[in-house]
């Protein structure tokens, strides 16, 4: 299996805060908020000639082993106990986040054919796998997945593996993931279980696994890299083109032809994936005839040519509209060697091998310094013949003044009779399996519709007796509401009037209460003058019985005196010695208080 290298060429004139240039691939990359990988448009690109020039990112994954004890399984290991199977969880935990890079481009390149003094790629496998691990890369991975859903695909082997990278440039078709194993014995598994698998059985696309042998990231210098391939060596390695349709890698070693599966051919499901960008070989190659409406060596007119629709293609550099050549990988046009050489200059800038002459339709190998033979089966005898350019086959001959045609002429003719009867019949085929695939979807998409005119009537049945219940219910609803309202208004107008009368109650009250309190403190004051006058009747009627007590005493006296004077002046005997005598009434004993000294 000979080994693929990974360069991504990011671009240092936009910096921005949310992007990173890690120095290694696999190191411990910070986690961003993902920016979108949307392809631009592939006509017009104002930092970069190259169409595939976008925004990069880096979905990664990472299993961090933790260090555990096995103390209990060593004690039950010596021990004399019946063997229990039991479940231990993964000692590992998984990271996860991405990498915003900053825009650039990603080439893939794929070692040559291994030359007899060339080292077995083996040994050089099992020597990287001792030291840092084994590398696999698996290409053309759907752009629906994300690197938990490429683990889960690959849930088997996702023990064995230590470091994940998903590479997301601008085309959706185009993602990668980089697989990094620490020992070759996994990775040889994951090969032989995961090679030409189906990511699911819905999709047609499949995992194709390659060894990769390493993965750089570098700033767009062209001084480093016009160094790295002059050490590299030269036929080492070389850049697998896109296809312009489908945008897969187009790699011959898959299946012999540089084609894949679908035949880049204009399906429905290549155009799906195809979006709105164009190939600009494909472009600049259908433009040809408006841009080169006459051929240099004749005065015959390119048919189905529009003069008024004339746009002459130019060189990239140095705006020449003559000698032009057209890279086949990336769509740059550059002047020819006998101009100012653009197109070398950027071969000698990117590496990629092939050129495509506009005016002749021939391919050029900067590798091998040659044109590129260009074969086609010929329908009549079913040989294989040479594709005629198209100036040899719009030119003419130098014997067209007067001696016919030659037999070199004739048997070009036929040829080029051959190659149409081939392209008619391919455009058949196509067309009948375009029609029988269109009338196979159209069927489908007939029995899909009908089906979702059933579930629409449906719905629309359930949710009119919906819409119908609902307003029913808010109906209901509105009319309870009403008489709440009703009611709630003849309360409040009752509450309203009590109100009312209670305050004006509450007035009359207060004013009676004031009333009352100053009839009862003008009482109060009468009481208190009553009091006052009762208080001085009774010292009066105390003084007054004081007085009448005196009185009493001395009208007693005075009548035991009148009565014992008669009774004296009248008596004999012993009332008679008391004639003359005086009669003392005694004073009544007064106590003597006695004060303490103090």
């Amino acid at each position: 299996m000979r080994g693929y290298h990974i360069r991504i060429i990011v671009s240092l004139k936009k910096d921005s805060p949310d992007t990173t240039i890690p120095p290694s691939f696999f190191q411990h990359l910070p986690s961003h908020k993902p920016n979108s990988t949307s392809r631009r448009n592939a006509t017009f690109n104002p930092w970069n000639k190259d169409y595939r020039f976008g925004p990069i990112r880096l979905d990664w994954s990472d299993r961090m082993s933790v260090s555990t004890s096995n103390a209990v399984g060593k004690e039950r290991a010596h021990s004399h106990e019946p063997a229990v199977a039991t479940f231990k969880p993964s000692n590992a935990q998984l990271a996860t986040g991405s990498t915003n890079l900053p825009e650039g481009i990603v080439h893939v390149f794929r070692e040559s054919a291994k030359q007899p003094d060339e080292q077995d790629t083996s040994t050089f496998t099992r020597t990287n796998a001792d030291t840092d691990g084994i590398m696999l890369g698996v290409l053309a991975v759907p752009s629906w997945m994300t690197p938990s859903d490429f683990l889960t695909f690959v849930a088997p082997a996702a023990e064995s593996i230590s470091h994940l990278r998903m590479i997301r440039d601008s085309a959706p078709n185009r993602s990668m993931v980089v697989i990094k194993f620490p020992k070759l014995e996994d990775a040889t598994e994951f090969i032989e279980a995961y090679n030409g698998k189906p990511f699911n059985s819905m999709e047609p696309e499949i995992c194709h696994v390659v060894h990769v042998l390493s993965v750089n990231i570098e700033t767009d210098d062209h001084v480093s890299h016009s160094i790295s391939r002059l050490t590299s060596g030269p036929g080492s390695s070389y850049e697998l083109p896109t296809c312009p349709v489908c945008l897969e890698r187009m790699d011959s070693a898959v299946t012999g032809l540089i084609t894949v599966p679908c035949s880049h051919t204009f399906h429905c499901m290549c155009l799906s994936k195809w979006g709105d960008s164009r190939c600009p070989v494909c472009r600049y190659s259908q433009t040809l005839l408006t841009s080169h409406p006459t051929s240099s060596s004749s005065t015959r007119s390119i048919p189905f040519a529009n003069p008024s629709t004339y746009s002459l293609s130019s060189c990239s550099s140095c705006s020449s509209t003559t000698n032009l050549w057209i890279c086949l990988i990336c769509g740059n046009i550059g002047c020819g060697r006998y101009g100012r050489a653009h197109a070398q200059e950027h071969y000698q800038l990117t590496t990629h091998l092939y050129s495509l002459e506009l005016e002749t339709q021939r391919v050029w190998d900067y590798a091998g310094d040659g044109y590129v033979h260009r074969l086609i089966q010929n329908k009549a005898d079913g040989k294989l013949v040479e594709l005629p350019s198209a100036a040899s086959s719009m030119g003419t001959s130098p014997r067209e003044g007067g001696l016919g045609p030659s037999p070199a002429d004739a048997l070009s003719a036929e040829k080029i009779e051959a190659i149409g009867i081939e392209y008619s019949y391919l455009l058949t085929s196509q067309l009948d399996s375009q029609r029988s695939y269109y009338e196979d979807q159209t069927a489908e998409l007939k029995s899909q519709v009908n089906d979702l005119k059933q579930i629409v009537s449906k719905l629309t049945a359930d949710f009119e007796k919906a819409q119908a219940d609902l307003r029913e219910r808010e109906h209901r609803r509105m009319q309870e509401e009403e008489v709440r309202v009703t009611e709630l208004t003849k309360d409040k107008t009752k509450a309203e009037n009590r109100a009312d009368t209670m305050s004006q109650l509450a007035k009359r009250l207060k004013k009676e209460l004031d009333e009352e309190r100053a009839v009862s403190e003008g009482l109060m004051k009468n009481l208190g003058k009553m009091k006052e006058k009762v208080e001085a009747g009774n010292t009066q009627s105390a003084e007054a019985q004081a007085k009448i007590k005196d009185l009493e005493d001395q009208l007693r006296d005075v009548m035991f005196y009148l009565e014992a004077k008669t009774h004296i002046e009248n008596g004999d005997g012993v009332a008679g010695e008391a004639l003359g005598g005086t009669i003392q009434v005694p004073s009544p004993p007064t106590t003597k208080k006695k004060y303490r000294k103090g």
